[in-house]
């Protein structure tokens, strides 16, 4: 279906400073977690943190590559140490399926977090992403063949989607 505005290619940039804003604004209590810090290095993303089990765990994680195909982001989780040096085997990565929030992200074998990009994108909008890379302050995206309507013209009396299929 044809929209107000096309595109064949757009590269947007994620800020870094806001992602973090977005991850505190969740409550994250529930899964055990204390604090979680998520830092943008030129190729390389970590998120440090910690855990409460008892006592308070502080681990990172070190993300290189994030794979991107259509809607869907695949993050696979590399180099996870608690305590800074303690490395933490991947068969653990499974415990935390059930403490991650369901309405953002799902955990799949081996070790990865995947993301749906409608939950972070209007409705009005259809975008593919073909790629992602880590920068520097945050992430710099590449999206495919896409587009948008008018945010009015697009949502139904009961508040449905009339043009996403």
């Amino acid at each position: 279906m044809r929209r107000f505005v096309e595109w064949d290619q757009l590269e947007v940039r994620i800020n870094g400073e806001k992602v973090n804003a977005l991850v505190q604004s969740f409550h994250i209590a529930q899964s055990g977690i204390e604090k979680l810090e998520i830092r943008f290095e030129n190729g390389l993303m970590r998120v440090g943190g910690s855990v409460r089990k008892f006592i308070s765990v502080p681990f990172e994680v070190q993300i290189n590559e994030i794979a991107a195909s259509g809607r869907t982001v695949r993050i696979p989780l590399h180099s996870v140490s608690a305590f800074g040096v303690i490395p933490i085997p991947k068969f653990l990565f499974g415990l935390m399926r059930d403490r991650l929030p369901a309405e953002l992200v799902r955990y799949e074998e081996p070790s990865t977090l995947v993301f749906s990009l409608d939950r972070f994108l209007p409705k009005f909008v259809d975008a593919e992403i073909q790629r992602v890379w880590i920068i520097d302050g945050g992430l710099d995206v590449i999206l495919g063949r896409g587009g948008a309507d008018l945010p009015f013209a697009t949502e139904e009396k009961d508040g449905g989607d009339s043009n996403r299929g």
